[in-house]
């Protein structure tokens, strides 16, 4: 798999960059700062959702509330598609050959593993090289392939404090705690029979018990018969006695009531001829009655007639005036409603008026934004030229300083070499070489690098001036350039603005006439609104509503007429009466009339209770008979009612007896049960005391096995040839004196110290050297080729080599040698991503991506 394309999202310092990768060997470059390492930040977080920026949060851009990553892979059989959310997990997709195959998270990154054949661990130690560890793998080898073949999970495994060692001692604990279930399932057993026993002596006592209370329930149902049959006797003889008494008792109570009653109603006759003549005197009184409300109303309906008469000569009134104000009324909504049809065109007209101010001001503030602007365009073109120039110098004279510094490195070798020459005669030529001639040697080359030291200097110094200012002119460009496109952007709106003007001009001059016309209307209506409101306050006012009220009062005169014949009449039949006399003389007869309606009650009860005696005599009579017939002794219930108590008080006890015994039964029968479940339980930890014993006997031989002297040796050494062997591939495609490389990796030892861990270099003579011997290049060239045939070896589908910032911190000959290197692991591996802010680095690209930072953003420009 290689990488085809990664887009970045509001990630970093990126908003939307979508970066593609179509070169063997890819240089990302740019200022520090740019965003570049934030591309191979979005690569990792991609593959394994991991980043070196503390929470999810800081990778997000400032302002953003969301971002994402999507990376896309392929092979020759193959697309992938890798989508990574940065806040939600659940977001995460893998899409191959456009078929979704994995959401969220984790099922995302297992995919990818078995996809690529990578592992994250041997990935950051290989494939991908962090800014500065380019050759810490040399220095921390035993570490890194300790980490990479997992030899670490293995010695954590068998640590003493490890999980083998710790589940071994947790088998113990449960070996100890069967020990001691053991123990507690024998003295359960004991108890088990100890309560079996007992329980045989309780179910002899109930049966006894049983057969007692039999007999007593068989002598209590005989006598509970009797005197169940006794006590109806009773019971019938006492409620009859009970209602014979209160018959007796309600007889003398009637008797005494009747005597009453007779009293008390003697005088009816006699009142009842006075109270018939009280209806024709409530006669006389109605009538009296009626003369008084006919006088009210006789009273009411003249003033009404008055008021009406009134109220019919102001209606006249006011419907006359009111033809008068009609023709201002009916012009009056007339302007109205012409002022209603004006009042759009006069809001459009207003607005026209209010937006060709608004536009006049803005064409100002746009001309003036135009001419400031404009003195700057005629400098863009004469800045690119002097930019175009301080560039080709800006080269020229890192090439010339990158050629002294070739030339000082030389003669430091020369005068080098010339120290370790044993003898007298060069190694190089065979020609004679004594001490004095070594010596001149020696002299001109310092001489003739403290000439080029010079050089150096002054190349740098001039270097530093004109970095320092094309930095100058390039931002003094960036800011014209702003202003360049601002003066379009002006020009633009300033055409479309004079076009929006003179629209507004055509339309207020068709639309001034109706300003005038709204100002004639308006003062017209001010005129009439005094006739208009007075009309609308006399709008109520109609012809039909007078006759209505005319109508009326010729009605109620009618009415008054016939008022007045009726009291007429009414005054000639009460002609000699007295209407207090006839009031006083009606209140007594009421009276008596309601002491009337008392007797009538009371002789109603009274032949009601003659009845009643009647009845009661009777029933009395046939109640005595009864008792006659009944013969009830209150001494034989007596008797049998004390011999039943005593029987069942005796039945009581021996119930309670038996429940005793059925309560000891019952828990002595849950106790049994309870002691069997725990008898079985026990039976069946016990089963496992065995499998224990063999648990911990395995355990300790597991251990055993991964030991440093078994699995860890295996696997050290079955990886150990395949990396080796890589390793010496990759070494022979570089111009390297080193003949063949071995690797030292020992496992660790029980008490967790590292054994091993080095690298042996055999050189072309055969000799070994160590790796502090080699030269800085050397150490570069080999740490590529470790990681590359760690890589190789490990990871089945995974063709791409990442180094992020691999010049920092060297010097330009090693940077040169680096260049070539890169250059050479071509062969090895077919996509490198080079992260640089060195310019240099760009010669071995065949695809440049320059990043840079404009505000607090990162663009993105790709070169072939």
């Amino acid at each position: 798999m290689r990488i085809d394309k990664i887009t970045l999202t509001n990630f970093l310092s990126h908003e939307h960059s979508e970066i593609h990768f179509l070169g063997e060997i890819n240089v990302i470059v740019g200022q520090n700062g740019a965003g570049k390492s934030s591309i191979i930040d979005g690569i990792v977080f991609s593959l394994f959702r991991t980043h070196s920026r503390g929470n999810n949060d800081n990778l997000i851009r400032k302002g953003s509330n969301k971002a994402s990553v999507t990376l896309h892979l392929s092979n020759e059989k193959d697309k992938i598609e890798i989508i990574r959310d940065i806040r939600s997990t659940t977001e995460d997709r893998l899409i191959r050959n456009q078929i979704p195959v994995a959401r969220s998270a984790t099922v995302v990154s297992n995919e990818i593993e078995k996809i690529l054949g990578i592992d994250k661990d041997i990935a950051l130690s290989t494939i991908i090289v962090r800014q500065g560890e380019l050759d810490k793998i040399l220095e921390n080898l035993q570490d890194i392939m300790g980490k990479i073949l997992k030899l670490e999970s293995i010695e954590k495994l068998i640590d003493s404090r490890g999980p083998i060692v710790e589940f071994k001692k947790n088998l113990e604990n449960k070996l100890r705690e069967l020990d001691r279930i053991e123990q507690d399932y024998n003295d359960s057993k004991k108890n088990l029979e100890e309560k079996r026993n007992r329980v045989l002596e309780l179910e002899k006592d109930r049966k006894k018990l049983e057969d007692e209370i039999k007999n007593l329930e068989n002598q209590i149902t005989e006598l509970k018969k009797q005197f169940e049959d006794y006590e109806k006797k009773r019971n019938q003889y006492l409620e009859l006695t009970t209602i014979l008494k209160v018959k007796e008792t309600k007889l003398n109570e009637l008797n005494k009531s009747i005597e009453e009653l007779r009293r008390q109603t003697e005088n009816m006759d006699k009142l009842e001829k006075e109270v018939n003549e009280l209806d024709n005197l409530k006669n006389f009184r109605l009538k009296f009655e009626k003369y008084e409300v006919l006088s009210r109303s006789y009273i009411e309906i003249s003033n009404n007639i008055l008021n009406l008469e009134k109220e019919i000569e102001e209606y006249e009134k006011a419907i006359k005036r009111k033809k008068e104000l009609e023709p201002h009324y009916l012009r009056y909504k007339e302007l109205e409603r012409k002022l209603e049809e004006l009042q759009p065109k006069h809001e459009e007209y207003l607005k026209s008026k209010s937006n060709l101010d608004s536009k006049l001001n803005l064409k100002e503030r746009l001309e003036k934004d135009a001419s400031e602007f404009s003195k700057d365009i005629d400098r863009i073109s004469n800045l690119e030229q002097i930019m175009e120039e301080k560039r080709k110098r800006q080269l020229d004279l890192r090439a010339q300083l990158g050629k002294v510094e070739s030339l000082i490195s030389e003669k430091n070798e020369i005068i080098n070499n010339l120290s370790q020459v044993k003898g007298e005669t060069c190694p190089v030529c065979g020609r004679p070489l004594d001490e004095e001639h070594k010596q001149k040697i020696v002299e001109e080359a310092k001489s003739y690098i403290s000439r080029l030291e010079l050089d150096k200097n002054e190349l740098e110094e001039e270097l530093k001036k004109t970095t320092d200012e094309l930095n100058k002119i390039e931002k003094e460009y960036r800011k014209l350039s702003n202003n360049k496109a601002n003066y379009d952007n002006v020009i633009k709106q300033l055409r479309k603005l004079n076009e929006e003007i003179e629209n507004l001009h055509n339309r207020i001059e068709a639309l001034k006439d109706i300003e005038e016309e709204i100002k004639k209307i308006n003062v017209e209506i001010k005129d009439l609104k005094q006739y208009y409101e007075e009309f609308m306050r006399l709008f109520k006012y109609d012809e039909k509503e007078l006759e209505r009220r005319k109508n009326r009062l010729d009605e109620m005169k009618k009415k008054k007429v016939e008022i007045e014949k009726e009291m007429r009449a009414l005054e000639t039949e009460l002609q000699g009466l007295d209407r207090k006399e006839l009031e006083n003389k009606i209140s007594d007869l009421e009276r008596k009339k309601k002491i009337l309606d008392e007797m009538k009650k009371k002789r109603g009860v009274l032949e009601d209770y003659i009845g009643q005696v009647e009845l009661l005599q009777e029933d009395v009579k046939k109640l005595r008979e009864k008792l006659n017939i009944i013969q009830f002794d209150e001494n034989k219930y007596n008797e049998l009612k004390t011999s039943l108590d005593v029987h069942n008080a005796s039945l009581k006890e021996k119930e309670n007896r038996k429940s005793r015994v059925e309560g000891e039964l019952d828990s002595l029968g849950k106790d049994i049960e309870e002691i069997s479940n725990r008898i079985k339980n026990y039976e069946l930890q016990l089963k496992d005391k065995e499998k224990i014993i063999n648990g911990i006997n395995k355990l300790e031989k597991i251990r055993d096995a991964l030991g440093e002297r078994k699995l860890q040796s295996y696997i050290i050494m079955a990886t150990k040839q395949l990396i080796e062997n890589n390793l010496n591939d990759i070494i022979s495609k570089f111009d390297l004196s080193i003949k063949n490389v071995e690797m030292e990796i020992m496992p660790k030892t029980s008490r967790g110290k590292g054994s091993g861990g080095n690298i042996v270099i055999y050189t072309n003579n055969g000799d070994t050297l160590p790796i502090v011997s080699l030269s800085g290049g050397e150490r570069i060239a080999l740490s590529i080729a470790l990681r590359l045939a760690i890589a190789k070896a490990l990871m089945s589908n995974t063709n791409f080599f990442i180094l992020d910032e691999p010049t920092i911190h060297l010097d330009d000959q090693r940077k040169a040698y680096l260049i070539e290197i890169i250059r050479a692991a071509k062969e090895s591996v077919p996509q490198i991503l080079v992260v640089t802010h060195d310019e240099e680095v760009v010669q071995a690209a065949d695809y440049v991506i320059r990043v840079e930072k404009r505000g607090n953003k990162s663009f993105v420009r790709e070169e072939t």
